[in-house]
């Protein structure tokens, strides 16, 4: 199973939060992961595709994905081009998680109706995956329209970044399928893991779809031990994450408390090796 990190805000400022990411590269993690909201919910975040931009130019080998980034909060052509910059930017390492929020007040702020984030989404994943051939392109949909538009920044990848869906509905599940290379979780545990990929293979079964090729992932929080302090053992995380496993779980972004350089090494330390 592959190893991440999930950095929930900026912590004690730009260039610890670039260290965190820094050592996480440098301690084998495979992927960094950010979440998404343009309010205020919990506590400070931080926007997504700005601090992956940030992240990019500080690493050179890790994964950086959005887990997840709400669509429907975005028209289709900026977030196209400031995918595909990123993508660039970054030498292909983006990933964009992807879903449709849940979050009312965020919606109604933006004069949104929460009813329509789910059709909202289906057209912006069919803008971007005819926006990310790189050639002039058009579409005529209830929310957003437009024709003959070539982006200004032609991704790395080629026909973009790739994508994981996010959510649990059988829309959300259609979605994996049509236009993703897997599925993206939150703080699953390993019976509801099982039951996307049944529904996912259900779905694959009545349109010849073969979802073998579907990764899947999820996070987990991890409480570690400090000085004074009682955590999760570190045989009880590795028990955890092969639970995961074999529930299907290819990668799995640890949300670390607290967050700091020393909690990350414990992780490299204690957990990692342990983990196949």
């Amino acid at each position: 199973m592959r190893l991440g990190l999930f950095l929930s805000s900026l912590g004690e400022g730009p260039e610890a939060y670039a260290g965190m990411v820094r050592a996480a590269e440098g301690s084998g993690l495979d992927s960094v992961w950010v979440p998404d909201h343009v309010l205020k919910v919990f506590g400070p975040v931080l926007d997504p595709l700005t601090a992956l931009a940030f992240l990019a130019g500080s690493t050179s080998r890790v994964e950086l994905g959005t887990g997840v980034l709400v669509l429907p909060y975005r028209h289709p052509l900026p977030l196209a081009n400031n995918a595909s910059t990123l993508d660039v930017l970054s030498g292909g390492r983006f990933v964009l998680g992807a879903g449709i929020g849940w979050n009312a007040r965020e919606f109604e702020a933006l004069g949104m109706n929460v009813s329509e984030r789910g059709r909202r989404m289906d057209e912006i994943l069919e803008s971007l995956q005819r926006l990310w051939t790189g050639e002039r392109a058009s579409f005529s949909g209830r929310f957003y329209s437009f024709r003959d538009a070539e982006i200004g920044t032609r991704p790395h990848t080629q026909g973009g970044p790739p994508i994981l869906i996010g959510g649990k509905s059988e829309a959300a599940l259609h979605r994996t399928l049509r236009f993703a290379r897997g599925w993206m979780g939150f703080r699953d545990d390993p019976a509801s893991i099982r039951e996307v990929r049944m529904g996912l293979d259900l779905l694959g079964e009545e349109y010849g779809t073969d979802t073998g090729r579907l990764e899947f992932g999820t996070t987990m929080d991890v409480k570690v031990p400090t000085s004074g302090k009682q955590g999760d053992s570190p045989e009880a995380v590795v028990e955890r994450l092969g639970q995961l496993q074999e529930a299907g779980v290819s990668f799995c972004a640890l949300s670390l408390s607290p967050m700091s350089l020393e909690t990350l090494a414990w992780v490299a330390e204690e957990v990692a090796p342990k983990v196949t």
